[in-house]
């Protein structure tokens, strides 16, 4: 009825629009929008008393009692027709203002209830802040933007805690002082504001700090400022909790009065529905958090039980003596992940059938965090492959690290029950090992002392009846093999193991040496050598000790490890040990001087035994005969001769290999051959001679190596 109403009129005079203005409500009905407010044009004229007003040339306004009728547009009419037409069908317009008027106030009550029908339906919804906002802003017809603020108590600011049409990166660290900017000020006084015009809405925000003025301007998507804006504050219980601001950007619609009248009836729906939804997540949150206590207790009581259960099994091994191979499968019952032991040299001590095909990491011992299991005695985290983690716990020893217990698992989620059995487990597994490890290091050294007494030379009555309780008899044969860490090899691998941890490799490769070649003996360590004193039976013979002992020296030559080894000869009698000794010390010795040789026995030294049946003065003057004219000629002329002879004697007078390690033209190598056997007065075509000077320059490398280890 209304549109009709409407349409009549505009249809009447032929004009563009018509407005019906109330004046006490000063609300105007447009044949164009629904119930607006009093355009500002028409506001500044309604305090004439003139029946007839002249607005502009195009545009007249008809005064009545209570009402003011304009028409706009450029059809002409007669104006004193047209106010009796509006005098007579006054009542009806009048009608027609009360229905809008009525109209716009259903349809408020609409919105106000569909927005807290809306609200409350979904007020337990985690993101019900962004509802809310978003639910306003649809609601009020002009807006298309708006602020969210909620005071942080603990900061005493207002925080942005949800918005609509700003960017979320620069408005989430917006922090309002009480009273600063427009929201600040309509906290402060608990009374809502409407402000329209870009100017004066800057003015009313010229008080906020640089900072948050910044993150305001940065988080808007239009312009600046928006055209018409209203901000009310939100109340529960007497107390402003926060404040709603809405703002019109686009279009350049204004908001009305009814529009301040329905946001500030939102409000209140707004504060109840957020205070409830924070006493909610606040109980829901107690809720989780008493969850999670329950489930803590009772995992920590499954855990205690677990842990009870595996000590009372572990306590059982100890009491029957069932040793670590016991403890590692009852762990192996307890929990449900695979893992391996190894010791401090990565050698395996237990590896579980679902980790066979699985390796440790290139460079385990290096790796950081193993690095830090070994400084902190707490384990550790590798991230493997994939989702692959590998768990490092530390098996600590008396003095130092035994070794790792290594768990391989599918995800960074961790047991939380079954670490602590693991842990418990590598506590008890290492005292079991080292006690193990004690006893085998109390053998060890009692066998070590037995040999160093044998050493003395002697074979007393107490010594004879110890070595018949380990097994050895005085008539046996008997051989010393020695090793020593090789010191010049060790530094061109830049090894990062330590001197104890290459000497526990070696022990184990000597012990594995005897059992793989079935040979009976004693491995030990003294202040100077790893040793093996290696015994067969009086009844076996010499001849076959030497056939026994020959894989066992071949063993040693493939070996990896960086390691010179002397053996010695084959003695009948356990009193003469020390001769055994003493020849494989000067096997040792004698490898010094020999570059990539590892192992040297005694019994096949070939032309090496000159050095061992000569004293080291005889071996001096050996050198002089032969080689004494050219040492001295060196001396007195500053030549180096000798380093010449000793090149070409080593490639065996291949003369390209000379040149290349000496880096000199051939002619330079004839002249000084020639120049060489001038004053050796001898001729390297003669086998002889050239025999003679090979033995003299080898003697003469020998007694320098020598020479320099004393110095």
């Amino acid at each position: 009825m209304k549109s009709e109403l409407l349409k009549q009129l505009k249809n009447q005079f032929h004009q563009e629009n018509i407005y019906l203005i109330d004046k006490q409500e000063r609300k105007a009905v447009s044949a164009r929008e629904n119930f607006i407010n009093v355009p500002s044009w028409i506001d500044m004229s309604l305090e004439s008393q003139e029946p007839i007003i002249k607005l502009s040339d195009t545009m007249y306004g008809f005064q009545y009692d209570d009402i003011i009728i304009v028409l706009t547009g450029t059809a002409s009419y007669n104006k004193q027709e047209a106010y009796q037409y509006f005098k007579n069908n006054e009542q009806w317009l009048k009608l027609l203002i009360n229905y809008s008027r009525n109209e716009e106030n259903q349809n408020s009550l609409d919105l106000l209830m569909n927005v807290a029908r809306t609200l409350a339906s979904r007020m337990y919804e985690e993101n019900i802040l962004e509802i809310i906002i978003q639910s306003v802003v649809d609601a009020i017809p002009a807006a298309d933007t708006g602020f969210l603020f909620l005071l942080d108590e603990k900061l005493s600011r207002l925080l942005v805690k949800s918005a609509v049409g700003f960017h979320e990166e620069s408005y989430k660290k917006t922090r309002l002082k009480i009273g600063e900017g427009i929201s600040g000020q309509v906290f402060q006084h608990g009374k809502s504001v409407m402000i329209h015009g870009e100017k004066e809405i800057a003015a009313q925000m010229a008080n906020m700090s640089e900072a948050n003025f910044r993150y305001y301007i940065d988080s808007t998507m239009y312009k600046n400022f928006p055209d018409s804006m209203i901000s009310v504050p939100l109340r529960f219980q007497n107390e402003t909790v926060g404040v709603l601001t809405i703002n019109s950007f686009k279009g350049g619609s204004l908001f009305t009065e009814q529009d301040l009248n329905l946001l500030e009836s939102l409000a209140d729906h707004v504060a109840i529905v957020i205070t409830h939804a924070e006493l909610y997540n606040k109980e829901r949150k107690q809720k989780k958090e008493l969850q999670k206590i329950h489930q803590a207790l009772r995992n920590e009581h499954v855990t205690l039980q677990r842990t009870t259960d595996f000590h009372n099994q572990l306590t059982n091994i100890a009491a029957r003596g069932e040793g670590a191979d016991a403890i590692v499968r009852t762990l192996k019952s307890m929990v449900h992940y695979p893992f391996a032991i190894y010791d401090s040299l990565l050698k395996p001590f237990y590896i579980d059938e679902a980790v066979k095909n699985k390796h440790l990491p290139k460079g385990f011992l290096s790796h950081e965090r193993v690095k830090k299991v070994m400084s902190t005695n707490k384990w550790q985290q590798i991230t493997l492959d994939g989702q692959e983690r590998l768990v490092v716990l530390p098996v600590i020893g008396v003095e130092s690290m035994w070794g790792f217990l290594c768990i391989w698992i599918d995800s960074a989620d961790f047991f939380d029950n079954d670490i602590f059995l693991f842990e418990y487990g590598a506590t008890v597994l290492s005292l079991e090992l080292t006690k193990q490890d004690a006893v085998k290091a109390a053998e060890k050294q009692a066998k070590g002392e037995f040999v160093e007494v044998l050493l003395t030379g002697g074979m007393p009555p107490a010594l004879e009846a110890q070595a018949v309780n380990l097994g050895f008899h005085s008539s046996d044969y008997y051989v010393m093999v020695l090793c020593k860490v090789d010191p010049e090899a060790v530094e061109k691998k830049s090894m990062d193991q330590n001197i104890r941890r290459q000497k526990g490799e070696i022990i184990e490769l000597l012990e594995h040496g005897l059992v793989k070649h079935q040979l009976k003996g004693i491995v030990s360590i003294n202040s100077t050598y790893i040793f093996a004193m290696i015994s067969f039976t009086e009844t076996e013979g010499k001849l076959s000790a030497r056939e026994k002992i020959k894989p066992f020296v071949q063993y040693l030559e493939k070996t990896p490890a960086l390691i010179k080894t002397g053996i010695g000869r084959v003695h009948k009698y356990l009193s003469n040990l020390n001769n055994s000794y003493k020849e494989a010390e000067k096997c040792i010795q004698l490898l010094r001087s020999q570059q990539g040789k590892k192992v040297i026995s005694y019994a096949e030294s070939g032309i090496f035994r000159f050095f061992f049946q000569n004293s080291e003065e005889e071996l001096a003057l050996y050198v002089s005969d032969i080689l004494g004219t050219l040492i001295n000629y060196d001396r007195q002329k500053n030549t180096d001769f000798i380093r010449t002879l000793m090149a070409y004697i080593t490639y065996d007078k291949n003369l390209q290999r000379v040149t290349d390690a000496l880096n000199i033209h051939p002619n330079t190598l004839y002249y000084r051959i020639k120049r060489i056997q001038n004053i050796l007065d001898l001729d390297f075509e003669h086998s002889e001679d050239w025999l003679n000077v090979q033995l003299a320059c080898q003697v003469y490398e020998y007694i320098n190596q020598k020479e320099g280890e004393l110095h």
